[in-house]
């Protein structure tokens, strides 16, 4: 797996409040992918460090590399990217806060809306 790669099907997750992939808008970045042996790390951006849709952007972007690549990926917020930064990363590292919250946005529509196959 390449970061090119990653980015590419980056480029199929958009952002809840604009028309423009995560990609587009610099919320992930190609310095913003590290591998660790086996384990893959994204930390990314939110448009502004009191970005309302900050933890459902790190979802939408860990469903849709997890479902792509079907292996585990750690998505987390840039360290002083966002005011509640910690908030966010535990909901992200929390498997059972993760999966609740992605059952919400399969109810709610937002996950066929924003990731594009």
């Amino acid at each position: 797996m390449e970061k090119t790669e990653i980015l590419e099907s980056l480029r199929k997750v958009f952002d809840p409040e604009y028309p423009l992939s995560v990609v587009d808008l610099k919320i992930v970045e190609e310095k913003d992918v590290f591998f660790d042996g086996d384990k893959v790390r994204i930390e990314f951006t939110p448009t502004t460090p009191y970005c309302p849709m900050g933890g459902i952007i790190g979802v939408l972007i860990k469903y849709a590399l997890e479902n792509k690549f079907n292996r585990e990926f750690e998505v987390k917020v840039k360290a002083g990217a966002h005011a509640q930064g910690e908030m966010l990363n535990e909901m992200l590292s929390s498997k059972e806060k993760y999966d609740e919250t992605v059952k919400r946005l399969k109810t709610a529509g937002i996950l066929e809306r924003c990731i594009k196959a």
